[in-house]
C-alpha cells in the first residue's frame, strides 16, 4: 500500500522556485516535464519508500536523484512519506 506524501513548506517553494526557474530559462515544456516527473517519482518514493539511499549526512533522510541536477530529499515512517526539499544542485552551486 503506497504512504501519503507532505510536502513541508519549503519543498512548496523549491518546486515553484524550479518551475519558474525553468518556465523562465528555458521553456513551459521544460516546466512541464519537470512536474511530470516529480510527480511520478514522488509516487515511487510513496510506493517504495526504502528504495532511494540513506543520506550519508543526515540521519533519517533518503535521497531520490530526479535527474542530474535535482534531488529530493524525504523522511519515510510507516504511515507517511515527508519531503523536506527539492534541491537543484546546478542553481544551488552556482
Amino acid at each position: 500500500m503506497a504512504l501519503n506524501v507532505r510536502l513541508s513548506d519549503r519543498a512548496r517553494a523549491d518546486i515553484e522556485d524550479i518551475s519558474t526557474y525553468l518556465a523562465e530559462n528555458f521553456s513551459e515544456k521544460a516546466k512541464i516535464d519537470f512536474l511530470i516527473r516529480l510527480t511520478d517519482q514522488l509516487k515511487l518514493i510513496s510506493e517504495m519508500p526504502l528504495m532511494f539511499r540513506a543520506s550519508t549526512t543526515k540521519a533519517g533522510v533518503r535521497e531520490c536523484v530526479l535527474n542530474k541536477h535535482t534531488i529530493i530529499y524525504y523522511q519515510a515512517t510507516d504511515e507517511l512519506v515527508k519531503v523536506l526539499t527539492i534541491r537543484n544542485t546546478k542553481r544551488d552551486n552556482a
